[in-house]
C-alpha cells in the first residue's frame, strides 16, 4: 500500500506542477452542468415516468449517471494510458524490476485518477445539489461503495488493455468499445427498457446499468444497500470473474515481453 500510494503522491506532485491547467480542469467540471440541468427540466414531462423506479428528476439522473460513467472511463482508459507513457519514458522497466508486486504497481498508476474523479465527482454532485436536486446525503458512504463497486468491474477492462499495450504496444478498440456500450447502454442517459427489446436483451451485458441504478436508488431515493443487494451481486460477481482473467491476461503479456525481450524498448 505504501508503494501504491508513494506512485499515486508522484503523479500529484508531477500534476502540480501544471496547476493552472490543473485548476481549469477541475473548474470544467461546472461547465456542462447548466446546460444538462436547462435540457432536463425541458424534457422532464416526457421522461418522468420512464425513470421512475430511480429518480423523480430527470435532472438528477443524468448528472448521477454522468458520475457514474466518469468512473468507467477512468477506470477503462487511465492504467493503458499509464503504462503506455511509462513504457514511452522508460520507467515501467524499473518499477517492474524492484520487489514491488506488479498489483501494487498497477494500483499506483490507475489510483491518482480515481481520486481526482472522485473529487471531480463530489464537486459536480454538490452543484447539482445547489440547483435543487434531491440527494440523500446520509448515504453517501453507501454510495461510495457502490461507486467501488463499479469501478472494480470496469478496471478489469483497463488492465486487459494494458497488457495489449505491453504485448503489442497499442490497447486496442478494447477501452473505447466498453466505455461506447456503457455510454449507450449503461443508462447514463436513458434505461435500458426504453430501447428495442434486441437492444435490452444485449444491455443486461453491460455493468454500469446495474451500477447506475443502484446508485440512484442509493443517492437519490435513500435506499439501503439491502434494497440494491442484487445489483450489487452482479457487479461483485463480475468483479471476480473479470479480476481474475485480466490478472492472467496481464501476467501473459508480460511474460510474452520478458520472453521477447520488449519490456524495454521505448
Amino acid at each position: 500500500m505504501t508503494a501504491a500510494w508513494a506512485l499515486v503522491r508522484a503523479n500529484w506532485l508531477t500534476a502540480r506542477t501544471y496547476r493552472l491547467s490543473s485548476v481549469f480542469a477541475f473548474l470544467a467540471v461546472l461547465v456542462p452542468v447548466v446546460p444538462i440541468y436547462l435540457a432536463a427540466n425541458a424534457m422532464q414531462p416526457l421522461m418522468a415516468g420512464v425513470i421512475r423506479s430511480e429518480a423523480e428528476q430527470y435532472f438528477a439522473y443524468v448528472l448521477v449517471g454522468t458520475i457514474a460513467y466518469s468512473f468507467v472511463s477512468v477506470s477503462v482508459g487511465s492504467l493503458s494510458a499509464s503504462v503506455g507513457g511509462s513504457i514511452g519514458t522508460g520507467t515501467l522497466e524499473a518499477l517492474l524490476g524492484t520487489r514491488t508486486g506488479v498489483p501494487t504497481i498497477l494500483a499506483g498508476m490507475a489510483g491518482y485518477g480515481l481520486l481526482w474523479t472522485t473529487a471531480r465527482a463530489l464537486v459536480l454532485l454538490g452543484a447539482g445539489w445547489m440547483l435543487g436536486m434531491t440527494v440523500s446525503w446520509e448515504r453517501l458512504p453507501a454510495a461510495l461503495l457502490v461507486l467501488g463497486l463499479i469501478v472494480a468491474v470496469h478496471v478489469p477492462f483497463g488492465v486487459m488493455a494494458a497488457a495489449m499495450m505491453l504485448a503489442f504496444r497499442t490497447a486496442g478498440p478494447l477501452p473505447r468499445g466498453v466505455i461506447v456500450a456503457s455510454t449507450l447502454l449503461g443508462g447514463v442517459y436513458y434505461p435500458a427498457h426504453v430501447a428495442p427489446s434486441w437492444i435490452e436483451r444485449v444491455a443486461v451485458l453491460v455493468p454500469l446499468g446495474y451500477g447506475a441504478r443502484a446508485l440512484r436508488r442509493v443517492l437519490l431515493e435513500g435506499q439501503p444497500l439491502a434494497a440494491v443487494l442484487p445489483d450489487l451481486a452482479v457487479l461483485a460477481l463480475g468483479a471476480a470473474v473479470l479480476l481474475a482473467a485480466s490478472g492472467y491476461a496481464f501476467a501473459a503479456a508480460l511474460r510474452y515481453a520478458r520472453r521477447r525481450g520488449t519490456l524495454g524498448q521505448y
